[in-house]
């Protein structure tokens, strides 16, 4: 979070990454006036570049013999590549150089070189998409020097990795006038049938390496589809074509510890992965006989179960058909016992039985009334415990 206070060692570490990051500040030649420079008793070299508008620290390890060599003195122009780095400890700032050479001697190239490298900067060549190598290269190129040093050192890794890998060398001038057009021409003809290409060569001067610094050649890695590697001197050494490459190596023997796996490696991981593979499928195999067994159990079960389920609905079903006969013959048994009462209240025999009397005509049927009978018309008289008899008179 802004404003929120750190430790000095942990702000200068933050310091550090983010210029250490930073491609322009970690590759980059610089000129200036040797106005200092100490030849350490450990074989490193301690000096100071400067010009009129500043001055940076810079060190050379190992540098003592580079200085000697070429008669380095203080009041000279040198040009120093490398790049920028911070001492954490002390937070001392200095340009860490990976070689130094007089102006006369170089200045011309370099700025040959640092030109080509701003101009691909600027049009965005720098920041295009890079191609990945594949995971076991199967057609792999070797582009380098026939019988080589950088050659032996790559054969040899790629036995020890690999026994029995197969690759193709396209052997090639790694310097002089003729070597770019021969790397260009292998990159050319290695792209139609490779996956992979190695573009490299061992250490040697500027005025050697400087084929990989050239235009042709980091043209043809750029237009190349298949992905490249470039393998190109020492780890100091720092190549145009590494800057353009899809795999920058620091070394040819580096460049195969990236792209070659050891075999032994891959068998192994091979050999646990098909074991957890194994045992996901003996438990998938667990899980799915155990989920079998309950079916079977439950299937086994069924049948009694249906049949005691069938069976109380059975009983269920009978309850209610009975308590429904019940209902009904009650409601029978009601209505028999209301006619009975209303055919006793009604039965003329007992109002006989109460000293009352009925006349019947001929058809038997009971005479209520005078209306329509005459003198003559015969009668009968029920009584309670018998009949009479007679006829009207008037």
């Amino acid at each position: 979070m802004a404003g929120e206070a750190v430790e000095v060692g942990q702000f200068v570490a933050l310091a550090r990454k983010a210029l250490i990051n930073e491609p322009y500040l970690t590759n980059a030649a610089i000129i200036g006036e040797l106005t200092k420079v100490t030849l350490a008793r450990s074989g490193h070299a301690y000096f100071t570049l400067t010009d009129n508008q500043g001055s940076i620290d810079c060190v050379l390890f190992g540098g003592n013999n580079s200085f000697q060599s070429q008669d380095i003195k203080e009041g000279m122009k040198l040009v120093a590549l490398g790049g920028i780095d911070v001492y954490v400890k002390t937070g001392r700032m200095q340009f860490k150089a990976s070689r130094v050479q007089p102006v006369k001697s170089i200045g011309e190239m370099e700025k040959t070189r640092q030109a080509l490298i701003q101009k691909w900067r600027e049009d965005g060549t720098m920041d295009r998409p890079r191609n990945s190598a594949p995971l076991i290269p199967k057609k792999l190129h070797i582009i380098t020097g026939a019988g080589s040093a950088a050659l032996s050192d790559m054969e040899r890794l790629i036995s020890d990795r690999w026994p029995g890998f197969s690759y193709t060398i396209i052997p090639v001038l790694v310097q002089g006038g003729e070597a770019p057009k021969q790397i260009v021409r292998a990159i050319q003809i290695a792209e139609k049938s490779a996956d992979l290409i190695i573009v490299g060569r061992g250490g040697g001067s500027p005025e050697d390496l400087w084929s990989f610094n050239l235009e042709s050649v980091c043209q043809a890695m750029i237009e190349c589809q298949v992905p490249i590697v470039s393998a190109v001197g020492h780890e100091s050494d720092f190549m145009v074509t590494d800057m353009i490459a899809d795999i920058r190596a620091s070394t040819p023997s580096n460049a195969i510890e990236r792209v070659i796996p050891i075999k032994a490696d891959l068998v192994a991981i091979i050999a646990q992965s098909a074991d957890r593979l194994d045992f996901a499928i003996d438990r998938l195999f667990s899980r799915h006989n155990e989920k079998i067994s309950n079916f079977i159990i439950r299937l086994s079960a069924a049948p009694m179960r249906g049949i005691s389920n069938a069976r109380l609905k059975q009983t269920q079903i009978l309850g209610r058909i009975n308590s429904a006969i019940d209902r009904v013959l009650m409601q029978q048994k009601n209505r028999l016992t209301g006619f009975e009462t209303i055919l006793t209240t009604t039965n003329p025999t007992n109002v006989l039985d109460r000293g009352y009397s009925m006349a019947i005509n001929d058809d038997g049927r009971p005479v209520t009334s005078v209306v329509g009978l005459k003198a003559g018309d015969p009668l009968t008289v029920v009584l309670k415990d018998g009949r009479v008899q007679t006829e009207v008179k008037e």
